[in-house]
């Protein structure tokens, strides 16, 4: 059994459901907490990637792909300090009405506040600011696949201007040889692989119109 194997299924999960709402940029920022994340980005063909090495720049580089595009665009960065860097072009965002989705690697929780450097508490490091917040457990088989991709087609069906920011915890290792391990729990979501859709859809209202005499 491999961890390593399993933060990236767990990982592609996300960055596929991700881009089923119109996620066609990401913007990365080199780390070791984020890997699973960056790797099962670099294995989508879905996404165009782009790439700086401080994270504060990578926050505007996302909003000016943002801005000019239209689209929502995902940035990626490594846990503590990397995190806070994003909030300038958060706020930004906000007030100008571009779409980020900034997905934060994190540290698993027995490793929060430990003393360690950039062992910092995350949940609640943007405040308000964000139209919504999604705080993942670590990856886990005993979470379904289809509660990781419904939370994330919930956070994202709030996205209509500012950032989704996605707060993802991952154990070591982080990176290692892919096996076997998680293949059952990816692949339970059956269709969904093949399809283009998210997951949840929002209903379409019907009209009902009442005849009078």
């Amino acid at each position: 059994m491999s961890l390593s194997s399993f933060n990236r299924r767990w990982a592609s999960v996300i960055l596929e459901a991700v881009r089923r709402h119109g996620v066609k940029h990401i913007c990365i920022a080199p780390g070791s907490r984020s890997t699973p994340l960056t790797l099962s980005a670099a294995e989508n063909p879905g996404f165009t990637l782009h790439t700086h090495f401080d994270e504060r720049g990578l926050g505007h580089l996302a909003l000016g792909l943002a801005k000019a595009g239209k689209d929502p665009v995902a940035v990626i960065v490594t846990s503590g300090t990397a995190v806070a860097n994003l909030y300038p072009a958060l706020i930004e965002a906000g007030l100008t009405g571009e779409k980020l989705v900034l997905l934060t690697a994190d540290r698993p929780q027995e490793l929060i506040d430990c003393g360690a450097n950039q062992a910092i508490r995350q949940i609640g490091i943007f405040a308000s600011h964000p139209a919504r917040s999604l705080f993942l457990p670590s990856p886990t088989e005993r979470i379904s696949a289809r509660w990781l991709v419904s939370s994330i087609d919930d956070a994202m069906g709030t996205l209509h201007a500012g950032a989704v920011h996605i707060n993802c915890p991952f154990t070591e290792p982080l990176y290692g040889e892919m096996d076997d391990t998680g293949l059952s729990w990816q692949q339970s979501l059956g269709d969904w692989w093949t399809d283009d859709k998210p997951w949840l859809q929002e209903a379409t209202p019907i009209e009902v119109f009442n005849e009078r005499d």
